[in-house]
């Protein structure tokens, strides 16, 4: 099990909540219902539902598929962590990242949110709408990803002095979707002064997380996949023949 499981699992109930109670205040707001009674009980479902879902694809669907990879992908992982050599990444590896987890999860969430609401008859639609839901949810967040790490990396070049070479190949790399050094990704860069209308939107939904932090965050991400990548390995070669 990744230990950022927990962690992984309070974030999603927190945004989760967070974002129902929102919209569901808004909503009675403008349509004159009692906004702190929608955005309570809105809040404390999605909080369930959520509960229920992070929880499933952490604890359960996560180390299953984890076990069942192939057996080839598992050791040429491991032996990039072990050689401590950077993997390329790709952008359609990023925007499919955790969807067939989050489909699975989403499923059996709704499978079983459903049965329990409608009874035996709502199991199959259940199952349907929520592995549907929760692909395009994490699909969206992958392409907001995405949207991030482009964002930073115009940025880099616009405070750096060019690299003709690299700026020529990541050029490239964004118009064939061709592969991605992290390292072109964790490049680090003085922050311009002075904020977008964009920036100033989103700030007021919450914290604005800096790029130097988002860059720090995504490096440790990395580095925690990969020492739990040699784990597996090491795990694999140490169970009897």
């Amino acid at each position: 099990m990744d230990p950022s499981a927990p962690q992984t699992v309070g974030k999603g109930v927190a945004a989760t909540s967070a974002i129902c109670g929102i919209t569901a205040g808004l909503y009675g707001t403008l349509g004159g219902h009692p906004p702190a009674r929608l955005a309570l009980f809105s809040a404390v479902n999605g909080g369930l539902a959520a509960a229920t879902f992070f929880s499933i694809r952490e604890y359960i669907v996560v180390p299953v598929l984890t076990l069942t990879q192939d057996h080839y992908t598992r050791r040429k992982e491991s032996k990039s962590a072990v050689d401590r050599t950077e993997p390329t990444l790709s952008w359609i590896h990023i925007r499919t990242s955790h969807l067939l987890d989050s489909a699975v999860s989403g499923g059996i969430t709704g499978g079983i949110l459903s049965t329990w609401k409608r009874g035996k008859v709502g199991l199959v639609p259940g199952l349907g709408t929520g592995a549907l839901l929760c692909t395009l949810l994490q699909w969206g967040v992958n392409e907001l990803h995405i949207f991030r790490i482009r964002h930073v990396y115009r940025t880099t070049t616009m405070s750096l002095p060019a690299v003709g070479d690299e700026s020529d190949t990541m050029k490239g790399h964004d118009a064939n979707d061709r592969l991605v050094s992290p390292s072109v990704q964790m490049a680090s860069y003085q922050h311009q002064g002075g904020e977008s209308w964009g920036d100033r939107i989103l700030s007021a939904f919450g914290r604005r997380i800096s790029d130097d932090d988002y860059l720090k965050r995504l490096k440790t991400e990395r580095e925690t996949y990969l020492r739990r990548m040699e784990e597996l390995e090491r795990d694999l070669h140490e169970k009897p023949r």
